[in-house]
């Protein structure tokens, strides 16, 4: 029974981690390549977020792109949609039937939105080749995908062992990101419009990340005792 709930524990110690590092990945990223603008400030406000990836320079449907470190940001993306991808699969390990596959599913649906996201940004480009429809998969699918995410694995919270204000706090979160894909886009900013609903996801996986890296030290400083022999 030892080694079967050791095995068992294993994949979930990289759950935490891997979820605080694709937060970071990417608003770390999203700093410092939006503090590179070099032909004016870009803005957290008007901005489509894909445009900090984008390598195109010049005018698009009336604003100014020039994006030196885009590359670095389309890494981030990259980077970031594997993490929680590895994230998930390990976290559905800890589950069964439809929970199970449906987190590890969403996971990877994240993560490979992303890749859609970083390779195929909006731009000129994107009506010049067709592919305009590739980057509104990548960017709705990523949002989609991670706020529903963070709403299933608030609903399989008792079997994931979290605690009630985290399975509340993740339901939440994610509804707020769903929601505010039909009650913003078209009359706010784009900028404000988009963040609502990837803050949400970002909030959520740093949250829980932080619970799941807590736990699961907490529990790898526990003590083993060996049972006792009558």
């Amino acid at each position: 029974m030892m080694e079967m709930d050791t095995a068992k524990s294993t994949p979930s110690r990289i759950v935490g981690p891997a979820l605080i590092a694709a937060v970071l990945v990417n608003l770390i990223a999203e700093a410092v390549v939006a503090a590179a603008w070099d032909r004016r400030p870009y803005s957290y406000v008007e901005d489509y977020v894909n445009f900090l990836g984008n390598p195109f320079v010049g005018d698009f449907e009336g604003f100014l792109i020039s994006s030196p470190l885009w590359w670095l940001m389309s890494i981030a993306w990259i980077v970031s949609g594997t993490l929680v991808a590895a994230a998930s699969v390990a976290l559905s390990r800890r589950l069964t039937g439809w929970r199970k596959r449906t987190i590890a599913g969403l996971g990877l649906a994240q993560g490979f939105a992303l890749i859609l996201f970083a390779a195929f940004p909006l731009g000129p480009a994107r009506f010049d080749d067709g592919t305009l429809v590739l980057y509104l998969i990548g960017a709705f699918l990523s949002i989609i995908a991670g706020n529903v995410l963070a709403i299933v694995t608030g609903l399989s919270g008792a079997a994931l062992g979290l605690p009630r204000w985290l399975t509340r706090t993740s339901i939440a979160l994610g509804a707020i990101g769903l929601l505010n894909i039909p009650l913003t886009y078209g009359w706010t900013p784009t900028g404000i419009a988009e963040r609502i609903s990837l803050y949400s996801f970002l909030l959520w996986a740093l949250i829980t990340g932080l619970v799941l890296l807590r736990s699961s030290t907490g529990k790898a400083r526990m003590p083993v005792t060996a049972p006792r022999r009558s």
